[in-house]
Parts: structure tokens; sequence; C-alpha cells
């Protein structure tokens, strides 16, 4: 008995070993610990109304090999950016996106900075590039200049954008020195996707990858070209939505068609129907919709099935109507005849469990089940669908 009692005192001490050990110190002390101890300093500005800052504290930092590898190597501080010390780290910095993560050395001389929502493996990825001087954001701002190499220039606005920052006058320099082999370097592609998600859909960035998008397909795929615009068109889109402002948006859709053209026209039929059912405005969403089925009609099946994708699942969301169900259904099945993935599986399952059409609804969720391991995907919706299916039967 005294043998368990003991361990169970123990118990909170021992697994808090395994979580970031944050102190309780000024900014002065954590330094002079810091040099006591030979580390460097990290430090988590959040704010008290952040989600993500709650779950990067609550899952990421209490993970066995983040806390050992920053208990090594870091005094580590959790700091509001509403108090006193947070204000001046973020007039510092210039700090506007939370949770952002902050290396310092001992001698309180700036070395990285990253922030954001992220996974274990990607914030060890991040936290492994604060030791390494050709990819510590400050270091590489000190040396880097316009005239830099077009691997320096990569490095630095990997680094910068990825920290949600800013610098024009050096992405237009990297942007103007990528030549058609450079894409193969993942750095380069790197950098041009952080810079494009982070700047969104009237940039100088997303134009490159337009009309370079054959040369990055070839190389990463086209979801990567899928993602990154999607990234853009979601920065891009918020302030449009908060505001309603449907003629500023289409002010935008405008352009990207003067821009580019006909790819221009496929991003306005990509993204106008989100836009309208943001603002809950469903008769437009889906009258967009029909009106990218006719447009898109001749272009590329890979961009017409990834499109018909998405607007399938519109219809499963916000839609009841049998004729637009059915509809629907037609545009998943094209999606599958090129795609016959566990997502686009369990979007038709859903479909037609809407139709009532619970037999045909029951054999294709279970074969976006199948799939699941296959793709490394959970089918949450199939999975919903056939529960449902039993308390039926």
């Amino acid at each position: 008995m005294r043998s368990l009692i003991l361990f169970l005192l123990l118990l909170p001490t021992v697994v808090g070993a395994q979580a970031i050990q944050f102190k309780n110190l000024k900014l002065d002390d954590a330094f002079q610990k810091a040099k006591k101890e030979n580390k460097d300093v990290f430090i988590t500005v959040y704010t008290t109304y952040c989600e993500s800052c709650n779950m990067m504290q609550e899952e990421i930092f209490n993970e066995k090999k983040v806390g050992s590898y920053y208990n090594q190597n870091y005094v580590s501080l959790l700091i509001d950016a509403d108090s006193k010390e947070g204000k001046k780290l973020v007039n510092e910095y210039k700090l506007h996106d939370y949770p952002s993560f902050l290396f310092i050395d001992q001698n309180n001389q700036p070395l990285h900075l990253f922030v954001g929502n992220m996974s274990e493996n990607d914030f060890m990825k991040s936290t492994k590039e604060a030791k390494d001087p050709n990819q510590q954001l400050y270091t590489l701002k000190k040396k880097v200049n316009k005239n830099s190499s077009i691997q320096e220039l990569s490095e630095y606005i990997y680094v910068t954008y990825k920290a949600s920052m800013d610098d024009p006058e050096l992405l237009s320099a990297f942007l103007t020195n990528i030549k058609h082999d450079h894409i193969e370097l993942k750095t380069i592609w790197f950098a041009l996707r952080e810079a494009t998600v982070h700047n969104g859909l009237h940039s100088e960035a997303l134009t490159y990858v337009i009309k370079h998008a054959r040369e990055i397909e070839k190389q990463y795929g086209v979801k990567e070209i899928i993602q990154t615009i999607n990234g853009a068109a979601k920065v891009s889109m918020k302030p449009f939505v908060e505001k309603k402002d449907t003629k500023g948006w289409q002010e935008l859709m405008a352009y990207l068609e003067k821009e580019l053209g006909r790819q221009g026209q496929t991003l306005n039929c990509a993204y106008n129907p989100t836009y309208y059912l943001n603002i809950k405005d469903f008769n437009t969403a889906y009258n967009k919709m029909e009106q990218g089925v006719e447009i898109l009609k001749d272009r590329d099946q890979e961009v017409r099935a990834y499109l018909y994708r998405n607007w399938a699942w519109n219809i499963y969301n916000y839609y009841d109507e049998t004729e637009k169900v059915k509809t629907g259904l037609k545009w998943i099945n094209e999606a599958i005849a090129v795609h016959p993935t566990c997502m686009n599986l369990e979007t038709k399952a859903g479909l037609l469990f809407k139709d009532k059409n619970y037999k045909e609804a029951k054999i294709i969720a279970q074969q976006a089940v199948q799939l699941e391991k296959k793709e490394k995907v959970h089918a949450m919706l199939a999975h919903n669908i056939l529960q449902e299916l039993e308390s039926i039967e």
C-alpha cells in the first residue's frame, strides 16, 4: 500500500516531465537561466481566445518526444500576447498570427520564428530549422538580399512566409530568378507554395503558380497545386465573407479572369460557389455550380473531376431538393469515373442516402470503408451512413 501511494504521488511529476516544462520567469531571468544552462530561449506567444493555441498546448506540447527535445535544448516560456511582456514582443517582432513560436539565443539575439497550428511531425520539423543557420529566419534576414543566389532566396522566402511575414521586394526577386529547371528543387517549390498561400489569389506568386502549373504538376502532382491554390483562396475569401462584400469578391474574380484567361475562369468556377455558400446565398451558389459545369465541359478531366466532387459534396451538405440531389449524383459519378477514391465514394453514398436509395448507399459506403487503410484516410461519412442504415433496418 505504501508503495502504491508513493507511486500515485509521483505520477503527476513523471507525466509532467514528458511535456514541455514552461518556466514562470520574466524574460531577463529566462536569459540568465539560459546562459547558466547553455541553452537558448523558446517562447510561445499565445492569446486566450486562440483555439489553435489551446490545441498546441493540450496536445503537441504534451508529447514525450516534443517535451524531451525542448527541455534538453531550451528554457521555455508561455507569454500572453496581451500581457506587458507579450505586447513588447508583439511590437518588436511584428507578431500577428497565433500561436507564434519564437526562438532567441541566450544573448537575446533572435534566431527563428514560425506560427500556427500543426501536427507533431510538422512542429518538430520546424523546430529543427531553429538550430540550422541556413534555415533560421532572422539569420537569413541579415544576409540575404535581392542579389543572393536562388537557393538563398528560396530558403529566406520559405521561412519568411511560413512565419506569416512579408517581404515583397525579395519575393519579386525570387520569382524573377526562378528558371525552368529550378522548379525541380523542393526548396524552390516549398518557398513558392508558402508565398502563394500567404498572399492569396491577388498575388504575383499565385500568377506564377498558375502560369507554370504544368511543370509543377509534372514534378509534384496536381494535388499539390490544388492544395496551394485552395490555401490562397481561403486567405483571400475570408475578409469578403466577413463583410459580405460581394462586389469586392466579384472584382477579384474579374481580375483573375482578366489576368489569367481560361485559367482564371477555372478559378472563378472553383471558388464562386464557396463564397456564396459562406454568405448563405444558396440559390446563387447552386447557379454558380451549374454555370461551372457548362463552362468546364471541354476542360481537363482531372480539373472537372475535382470540381464535380466539390460541388457534389456541397449538394450533400446544403441542399435537400430531390432534383438537386440527383444532379449531385450525376456530378459525383463523373468524378468517380476519373478518381474512384474513398472520398468520392462516400460522397456518393451520402447523396444516395439523401435520395433514400438505401440499398445502393450501403454498398457504396462499404466500398469507401474498404479503401480507408489503403488511402490512409477516415471515411467518417461512410461509417455514419452505415450506422444510420443499421438503425433503419
